[in-house]
This record gives C-alpha cells, sequence and structure tokens, in this order.
C-alpha cells in the first residue's frame, strides 16, 4: 500500500523539486498577485506596446543584446503585458534554475543525494537573489541560468561511462546548443563557460583514468566542442558584433587593457574577483541579518515571521526525512565540490569586470546584484560547505540549515514589499495623471522635485509615462520625459527662464525645455492626490520652497481635455472611478476649463458614495466651482472646512477669494462672502 502522499513528499528523495518549488514559492511569490513592473521592465513593456515585435529588436540593438529579441518577442506574445504573469513565469524559471543544479550535483556525485539536496535548498533562497522581483528586464539572466545547467547536466549524462556513443553524441550536441543558446542571448555566464565546464570535466574523468597525463588530455577532448563555441561567441563578440552609431555601452575594455597595460589589468580583475565573491557571500546574508530586526508591531513584520516560520518548518522536516550520506570509501566530493564552487564563484562576474565595473564598485547594489547571479551558485555551495565543516551532528546541521532558509525568506519578503509599495505609487500616478491629464501636448518635459517611485528612475518613469498615453510610431523621439529637477537641474532660477532639458535612452532621444512643462506634486504617502502645479499655487505652504517657486512655471495649458484615454488595462487592471482622487482629478480638469457645473455633478456624486478628501487644498476646486454657481453658503462652510483640516492653507484659499472676486458672478452676496472670509483667513497676513 502507497504512502500517504504528505509523507512521501517529506520522505522521498524525489520530492525535492516539489520542496524547492513551495521554499521558492514562500520567499518569492506570495505578493505576486500585488506586483508589476520595474526599472529596465519599463524599457522592454514600452518598446513592445507602442512598436511591437521591432521595437524590441530595435531596443535590444540599443542595449548591445540583439540575439535576445527572440526571447522576449516570445515572452510577450505568449505572456502579453500581463506583470503577474511575468512574475509567475520568472518564479517557475527560478524553480528550475534550481532543480536543474540539484541533478547536476547529484548526477556528478551520486552517492552524495543528501548533500546535493541540502545544497541545493540553499542555493534556492540564497539572499542574493534581490532582482527576483524584476519579472521583465533580466528575463535574458534567468534563461541564461537555466540553459547553462541544463547544458552542464547533459554533459554530465553524456560522460557517464556506461552510456553507450550512440546517446553520447546527440547529448554533447544538445549540450553545445543550449551552450550556445545562452551565450548569445545573453553573456552573463561566459565567465563560468571558462572554468566551471573544464573543472567538472576534471572531477569525472579523474575517477576513470589515473594517469595525469592522460586524463588531462581527455579533459581537454571533453572541453574541446564547449570551448569551440565559447571561442566562436567571443570572437563574434569582440571582432565582428560592432555597436549601434554613438553607443558605448559594454565595451570590453579591460580586455583591450590587457594588451597595452596588462598588470593593470589583472590586478583589477583579481580584485574584482575577489571582491564581488566576497560581495555575492557576504552581502546578502548581512542584508538578511538586517531584515530579522523588525517591527513587530507592523502586520506584514508578523505576516514575514509567520512565513519563516513555515519555511523552518518544511526544510527541518523534510531534510530530516532523507537519511545522511553513508559512503564506505573516500570519495572526492569535498575536495570536488570545493573546486566546483570557487571555479562559479571566481569567473561568475568575468563579462562584466572585463567591461571595468564590479559589484563594489557600483552605486546602486541592487541593480548591480545582477552582476552577481552568475555566482550565486558558487556562492551558496561554499556557504554549504562551510556550514558542513564547522557542525558534525546532522540534526545541529539540519537546524541551521532551516534557519537560514527561514532568514532568507524572511529577507525576501521584506525586499518584495518595496516593490510592491513601489507599484502600488505607480498605478496611482498612471491613473491619476491620466484623469488630470487626459492630453499633454507632445515635447513636454514632467517635472518633479525629487523621484517620486521607487524601484525605478527617471527614464523608466518616462517609459511608463509613455506607454500610459499610448502613443504609437514612435521614431526616436518620445513625446514625454520625466525629471526630478533636484537631480536634473536643481537652480530655479535656470528652470523659470528657460532651461534646456535632455535626456537619451536606448533609441529615444528626448529634447525639451523648462518653457514647456507640467510640475507635478505626488505624495500618497502624506494622503494627497496627485497635484498638478500652476501658477497660482505659488504661494501653496503645502509643498516646498523650490516647489513654490517653481510653480510659475508650470504650463497647465500644455493639458487638453479632448480625449480620455485609460491606461492600459493589461498593465494596470480595471480602473476604479470611485475614488477621491477621481473626482478631484477630473474637477481640477473642470476648473483649468471653466466647467463650473461639471464641477458640481462631480462633488455631489462623490458624496453619494460617502468619498472625501484628507487634504483640504483638494477641495479649492469644488469651493471656486460652487463661487461661480453662487452657491455662496457652501462656499463658506467648504473653505472654513478645508482650513480647518490642513494647516497653512490661509495663503491659497485667500489667493482662490480674489480670483472669486475678480472671475465670479457680481452680486452683494458675493462680496460679503469673500470679504467676511478673509477676515475670517487673515488674507490681509498674506497678501
Amino acid at each position: 500500500m502507497n504512502k500517504p502522499s504528505v509523507k512521501r513528499f517529506f520522505s522521498a528523495e524525489d520530492g525535492a523539486p516539489a520542496v524547492f518549488f513551495t521554499l521558492t514559492l514562500l520567499s518569492f511569490g506570495l505578493l505576486i498577485p500585488s506586483l508589476g513592473y520595474y526599472m529596465d521592465d519599463w524599457a522592454y513593456v514600452f518598446y513592445f506596446n507602442l512598436k511591437g515585435a521591432e521595437g524590441l529588436r530595435e531596443m535590444l540593438t540599443y542595449d548591445i543584446r540583439p540575439n535576445a529579441a527572440w526571447l522576449y518577442i516570445l515572452g510577450f506574445k505568449t505572456l502579453g503585458s500581463n506583470p503577474v504573469a511575468w512574475h509567475v513565469m520568472s518564479l517557475l524559471m527560478h524553480w528550475g534554475i534550481v532543480v536543474a543544479l540539484w541533478a547536476l550535483i547529484r548526477a556528478i556525485w551520486p552517492q552524495r543525494k543528501t548533500e546535493a539536496i541540502q545544497a541545493s535548498l540553499l542555493f534556492a533562497v540564497f539572499p542574493f537573489f534581490m532582482i527576483q522581483p524584476f519579472p521583465v528586464g533580466y528575463t535574458h539572466i534567468w534563461f541564461g541560468f537555466l540553459t547553462f545547467n541544463l547544458s552542464l547536466l547533459l554533459m554530465v549524462w553524456a560522460l557517464r561511462s556506461k552510456v553507450e556513443m550512440w546517446k553520447a553524441i546527440p547529448l554533447t550536441a544538445v549540450a553545445v546548443a543550449l551552450e550556445a543558446a545562452h551565450l548569445f542571448t545573453g553573456e552573463y555566464f561566459v565567465g563560468l563557460e571558462l572554468l566551471t565546464r573544464p573543472v567538472i570535466l576534471w572531477i569525472l574523468l579523474s575517477r576513470q583514468e589515473p594517469s595525469f597525463l592522460k586524463r588531462a588530455w581527455r579533459s581537454l577532448l571533453g572541453w574541446l566542442p564547449y570551448l569551440a563555441m565559447t571561442g566562436i561567441f567571443a570572437y563574434w563578440r569582440v571582432f565582428i558584433y560592432e555597436n549601434p552609431p554613438d553607443i558605448k555601452r559594454n565595451l570590453p575594455v579591460v580586455l583591450n587593457q590587457l594588451s597595452s597595460e596588462p598588470l593593470k589589468a589583472i590586478w583589477f580583475l583579481v580584485n574584482s574577483a575577489l571582491g564581488d565573491a566576497f560581495a555575492v557571500i557576504v552581502v546578502g546574508w548581512q542584508k538578511a541579518a538586517d531584515a530579522v530586526l523588525v517591527n513587530f508591531p507592523s502586520p506584514f513584520a508578523w505576516f514575514r515571521l509567520a512565513i519563516a516560520l513555515l519555511v523552518f518548518v518544511v526544510a527541518f522536516i523534510y531534510l530530516s526525512r532523507l537519511r545522511p550520506t553513508e559512503t564506505e570509501t573516500k570519495d572526492d566530493w569535498k575536495a570536488g565540490s570545493l573546486a566546483l564552487a570557487l571555479s562559479g564563484l571566481l569567473t561568475g562576474g568575468l563579462p562584466v569586470w572585463l567591461t571595468g565595473r564590479a559589484i563594489l564598485e557600483s552605486k546602486n547594489l541592487l541593480s548591480a546584484s545582477r552582476f552577481g547571479i552568475p555566482a550565486t551558485a558558487g556562492a551558496a555551495l561554499i556557504t554549504f560547505l562551510a556550514l558542513d565543516w564547522f557542525i558534525s551532528d546532522n540534526r545541529k546541521k539540519i537546524i541551521a540549515l532551516s534557519i537560514l532558509a527561514a532568514v532568507a525568506a524572511n529577507f525576501h519578503l521584506a525586499n518584495t514589499k518595496e516593490f510592491q509599495y513601489s507599484w502600488e505609487k505607480q498605478e496611482r500616478l498612471a491613473r491619476e495623471l491620466a484623469w488630470r491629464a487626459p492630453r499633454i501636448e507632445p515635447g513636454s518635459a514632467i517635472l518633479t522635485d525629487e523621484e517620486v517611485l521607487g524601484m525605478m528612475g527617471e527614464y523608466a518613469v518616462s517609459f511608463s509615462i509613455n506607454t500610459t498615453y499610448g502613443k504609437k510610431g514612435i521614431e526616436g523621439v518620445p513625446p514625454y520625459w520625466y525629471f526630478p529637477f533636484y537631480y536634473t537641474n536643481p537652480n530655479i532660477g535656470d528652470l523659470l527662464q528657460g532651461a534646456p532639458l535632455e535626456y537619451s535612452k536606448l533609441s529615444m532621444n528626448f529634447s525639451g525645455n523648462s518653457k514647456q512643462m507640467l510640475l507635478l506634486s505626488f505624495n500618497p504617502e502624506l494622503k494627497r492626490c496627485l497635484w498638478v502645479m500652476q501658477p497660482q499655487d505659488t504661494n501653496l505652504r503645502l509643498v516646498s520652497d523650490d516647489m513654490r517657486k517653481l510653480s510659475a512655471g508650470s504650463d497647465i495649458n500644455l493639458i487638453g481635455q479632448e480625449t480620455d484615454i485609460n491606461p492600459p488595462e493589461a498593465i494596470y487592471g480595471e480602473q476604479n472611478t470611485q475614488t477621491w482622487c477621481y473626482y478631484f482629478e477630473k474637477a481640477d480638469l473642470a476648473r483649468q476649463y471653466g466647467e463650473w457645473n461639471e464641477i458640481a455633478r462631480l462633488w455631489e456624486e462623490s458624496q453619494t458614495i460617502g468619498e472625501r478628501a484628507d487634504n483640504g487644498f483638494e477641495y479649492i476646486p469644488f469651493i471656486e466651482g460652487y463661487g461661480h454657481l453662487e452657491d455662496w453658503e457652501y462656499v463658506k462652510k467648504q473653505a472654513k472646512f478645508a482650513n480647518k483640516i490642513s494647516a497653512g492653507l490661509e495663503p491659497s484659499l485667500c489667493s482662490m477669494l480674489d480670483r472669486l472676486a475678480a472671475d465670479a458672478p457680481p452680486s452683494t452676496e458675493r462680496d460679503d462672502t469673500i470679504i467676511n472670509l478673509k477676515d475670517d483667513l487673515k488674507c490681509g497676513e498674506y497678501q
């Protein structure tokens, strides 16, 4: 009679893939429904949505990876622009990489089944996987890792002593094809090809051939087809491939330096290898340890703790069910696995180092962590071997491994939470900007004081805004670009006089001027909607001094209301217009065009469903609208209420009263209301 399925899950070695998937899902997958696109993801989304498959080819040509176009075209044709689908695909690829590594270790050391599972389990949740929440932009890295591991696995199968020649040849052919696939799709794993593969060959052949010279010769012969493919790739990349005009990304400057300044180049490579190896091993665990120090009153902190405990339980129960390895004779596991780990750790970053970059020299560790992904298998194996060396008792080792897995899972949840919050803000920005500005004049620059979206960057925000407005057929000149002016040009005087605002990214080149700009204030964490600033806001005390000054140059005449737009539903999902910010943005747009009855309609509808503002400034369009409709009782009541809920609003309310005095239909009631309100607000102190 078969064992119950749950018991089989926790006892059979073949249950390892299911356990790996469980831990991967708990660490990386629980927040997927609320994640979106970030940083480099947006370039792919922009080019595909506005230019289709040809756009992806164009983009990847300028990104110096023209051969990766097929991968992304296939991805978008299959998954579309739905971020959840891309996140699920990314998670499955991560799991596939883990399973392939486990199968590889098990194939090299068939007697070390338990060690293969333990090391792979640690690799599955290794804390240097900080870029997992980027679902699109690093697909070529996950694809490269998966095909590299599968290529190694097929090579090992082909070399097994009992494999007939008629099986070995096709296995080798497929392994070489997979090598070509990962090399020409993305160059991240070329360093591993130069050392990891020959190390594996040496380990396997050392068991069959005692003679050093014969072993070396057979290793070379076994490596030859793979070395030839690496050589073909290197020749193509260095001598045949040419960057697009004026593009100087990823040039092999250190490789070229080897001929002119060999000592300097070698010194840089050695320092980078050792420094980045240290970073991949230590930095992730350091951040994971920091993430343990949580603020427990936070509900999400308790959630993280619960998931971490669940990861501990799953790992502990499963590892406890496995029988420890008992070998009758000494094998090459310790020496061989150490050599394999070091080969991966010290060569994983070679393609990056040859361009003169390194993880430790990067200002943005999150983005630079992609450079260390090829070394993570070696780092996880080193970590496991160190644990195995210092802890001989099997039960204590299992407890330690389970704790490490739980700590890593806690870190990944904390890391992913930052991405979740960024996506929430992105969704709000896209929708509220579309509500307030259904059309913006091409050539307009969109400014904020600081970068308002985490995990993004100005080019990513720019691509997302252009994707939202969906201008098809862009040929090198995007209609809009985003600039956080503190980073672009913090001189407010220059911006007010008309400063050039230019930016180039991939094949897109924006050339604008601050004379044609919209200034935004976007602080949803302060319970505010998006505010499109305008010259009448130069006395608004709820923003910084620089924002007040620059409001004088924010040209709302760039905004048209001819057609409503909806942010792409495939990306952002269905929009909800039953929110206060929808009514505020539409009322502010209606105020711009003097549509006072529309403002009254919006107000009445918002009150019907119980929506209200958390900031008094957002009542001003409605107060102004009702003033033009001569409902002065509403004006008195709402102006006092707005001033009550937001301190420092008096100057803005006083300016509004001045506009009503000048433009609202004249009447005694109008004049009395304005005079009384100005007295209550002490407008004389602000004017």
